[in-house]
């Protein structure tokens, strides 16, 4: 527990030895206790507990998720510009265990959205794929994710590959090694159903939008990734840079 010269606000004492706990790897799971636990820990009403909650969701330290608790918000990924790795690989390379919830699937004719219908090629009689997933870690939720996939490339893309690795499927089933390019990157406040379902309140998101082509450079893929911003970042090289951490005074 705290110990101080200056006694805190309840809640901020609250919010204290909670973050002293995260960054001690106290929580192995990520879940921290519930609203009800810590209510019966520290003797005070729920709102009291509420408000420490959302000084932690404030700073990007946890994430609150609807119906499930919240959870520490410390572990990032660093992705690297132009690197065609999934969003499996990126949950993988932190130990995580990736997972995807397909949202919407359809299949669409070209003639109907000429401006996909000349990103990707199409003549009016083809068509392509849209498709939206909420991508996970460990069962939580890190990002939304819509794709426009050519049907010229693609012909048959069934809905339960999405529910896996779609670059896992397109390089291991189809023999196609994607290369990754034309990024475009910029952070947003979150919408109300993004906040929904991510389980975030007040988190920025970092928005990148990415068009993929094959060996013989052809685009087949377009991309929007809305990511948590506090658990992505992106490098344009393997430079390790040094971590500075800025000193809050209570």
């Amino acid at each position: 527990m705290i110990s101080m010269s200056k006694k805190l606000p309840v809640y901020k004492e609250i919010r204290f030895n909670l973050l002293q706990d995260i960054l001690a790897n106290k929580y192995t799971t990520s879940q921290l206790p519930t609203e009800a636990e810590l209510c019966k820990q520290y003797k005070v009403s729920r709102m009291t507990v509420n408000k420490a909650l959302s000084m932690l969701v404030h700073e990007g330290l946890i994430r609150r998720i609807p119906g499930k608790g919240s959870f520490t918000n410390l572990t990032e990924i660093k992705k690297k510009f132009a690197d065609a790795r999934s969003f499996s690989q990126d949950v993988n390379t932190i130990g995580g265990n990736p997972g995807s919830k397909l949202l919407s699937f359809k299949k669409l004719t070209a003639k109907d959205h000429p401006e996909i219908a000349a990103l990707f090629n199409l003549k009016d009689e083809d068509y392509f794929f849209l498709f939206e997933r909420l991508r996970s870690a460990d069962e939580v939720p890190l990002a939304l994710t819509k794709t426009y996939i050519s049907g010229k490339v693609i012909p048959d893309l069934r809905e339960e590959v999405l529910e896996q690795s779609l670059y896992a499927y397109i390089r291991e089933e189809l023999g196609i090694l994607p290369r990754c390019s034309d990024y475009q990157i910029r952070a947003r406040e979150a919408s109300q159903r993004e906040q929904n379902l991510l389980g975030t309140e007040t988190n920025a998101l970092l928005v990148v939008k990415h068009i993929s082509y094959t060996e013989d450079n052809v685009p087949f893929e377009y991309n929007e990734s809305a990511y948590l911003g506090s658990k992505f970042f992106y490098v344009s090289s393997s430079m390790n840079h040094p971590h500075i951490e800025t000193m809050d005074a209570e």
